[in-house]
């Protein structure tokens, strides 16, 4: 495979297209691009869009549950909760069981936001979609469900 250049050149990949690495990583760069450009008017980044939904799934996770759940380090969960708290779209409340952690749940303006976030991520996946196919899709959900966390 040849890649055009802005000087008029032509750039060989060849052996760089023979590698998954290489491949998956070309499609991380398509996918958050494109999942940036469409939550951007809502001001939701997918570390953000990630935590809102895993709250309104779990609601009353604790902050540890929160960042052991995505892979997130404790120290880099919390100031992206203290933004989404900020924001007035989570709440932060004593736990229950241990006054020492606190229970996340969304709030009214958090359901709000995530309801027309999930709108547009639809359409996002739409776009991928008719990228690779309907059955593409499925092999390639399927496929990487082998790296995640599933």
């Amino acid at each position: 495979m040849k890649q055009p250049t802005e000087a008029g050149a032509s750039v060989s990949l060849e052996r760089l297209t023979s590698l998954a690495g290489y491949l998956i990583r070309q499609a991380q760069v398509w996918v958050f691009q494109d999942f940036n450009a469409t939550l951007a008017p809502l001001d939701i980044h997918p570390a953000q869009y990630s935590i809102l939904t895993v709250i309104r799934e779990n609601p009353g996770l604790s902050q540890m549950a929160l960042s052991q759940a995505l892979g997130i380090v404790r120290s880099g969960v919390v100031p992206l909760l203290d933004g989404l708290e900020s924001r007035k779209l989570l709440k932060r409340t004593a736990h229950v069981s241990d006054r020492r952690s606190h229970a996340l749940h969304l709030t009214a303006e958090g359901n709000a936001l995530l309801a027309r976030a999930d709108a547009l991520v639809q359409q996002h996946e739409d776009r991928l979609i008719q990228k690779v196919g309907a059955r593409g899709h499925k092999q390639l959900i399927d496929i990487l469900k082998v790296f995640g966390r599933n």
